[in-house]
């Protein structure tokens, strides 16, 4: 244990994030072999499995998940205060960044952001893997998020959150709908879909909803957003959607905007991250990024 390689303790980091040996090994530059016998080296340093295989990729042990908290801080003080002065060269990176943004986030956001982050760093990866809203703090703490995008509220003093831009509620139907409601009231009289995703977007739906007296108009309530074009074009509801969304759909063909004033009020879209982040300048690339992309969305 005295002799322990640091570099091990990388593998460790790595693996908690992407429960892949093979994924671990890529991240650091490792084949895999030599990533399968660090994690051996490991177990055998420590003397601990660490990690168990299951039908979901890599688990860590109870040991594990009580040490992985301490071992990234220390490991996140060590290698930042050695690569302080050392810049990121994103045109020559094969880093993995991973964010947490909600289905609604991947349709928004992630194609703006993936056209500036590949146009600088064409071998750059991406990765997004939702996180509710609630666990958030705990992922982005352990490092299984760097980045997340979203309607996002914490009171954790370890996490950073910058308000991008602000977003309000629209009426949206399919292109087929027959009815022309004009107003709240109209609205009322109507049967409505919703998308309430756990992930980091549309929270405050429900909140919407009651301040407009619509609550009891909800016929359907969907997790994600993927099937809320064809179930607006095959029925004849109406949708209450982020702004952004419904003017997407209406550009695109799959719904039409109603003329009606939702008058609620506008949410932040927050990029949010943890402290520790803020001392790795690929972290720092990939913030400006967001920030330069999204922040002209208001």
């Amino acid at each position: 244990m005295s002799q322990l390689d640091l570099n091990l303790l990388k593998m460790f980091v790595a693996l908690s994030q992407t429960g892949s040996v093979s994924q671990a090994g890529a991240q650091l530059g490792l084949s895999q072999p030599a990533a399968s016998n660090a994690l051996a080296r490991l177990r055998q340093a420590i003397g601990d499995p660490l990690f168990i295989r299951t039908g979901n990729g890599m688990v860590p042990t109870p040991f594990a998940e009580t040490v992985l908290p301490d071992i990234t801080r220390h490991l996140d003080g060590i290698f930042g205060t050695l690569g302080h002065q050392t810049r990121f060269d994103p045109a020559h990176s094969k880093r993995t960044f991973r964010l947490s943004l909600s289905g609604l986030g991947e349709v928004v956001f992630l194609p703006r952001l993936v056209e500036r982050v590949f146009a600088e760093a064409p071998d750059v990866r991406l990765h997004n893997a939702p996180v509710p809203a609630a666990d958030l703090p705990e992922a982005l703490e352990r490092g299984r998020v760097e980045l997340a995008i979203g309607m996002i509220d914490t009171t954790d003093r370890r996490i950073r959150a910058l308000p991008l831009f602000q977003d309000s509620y629209v009426a949206i139907a399919g292109p087929g709908y027959q009815g022309q409601p004009q107003t709240l009231a109209d609205l009322r009289r109507e049967r409505l879909i919703i998308t309430a995703p756990a992930a980091t977007y549309a929270t405050d739906l429900g909140d919407v909803l009651s301040r407009t007296g619509l609550a009891e108009n909800v016929a359907l309530q969907l997790g994600n957003f993927g099937a809320l074009p064809l179930l607006l074009d095959a029925q004849p509801l109406v949708a209450i959607v982020p702004s952004q969304y419904g003017d997407l759909l209406q550009e695109t063909g799959q719904a039409r905007l109603l003329p009606v004033d939702i008058a609620a009020q506008n949410a932040s879209i927050k990029l949010v991250w943890h402290q520790r982040a803020e001392s790795d300048p690929a972290f720092a690339w990939l913030q400006q990024i967001a920030i330069d992309t999204l922040g002209q969305a208001e």
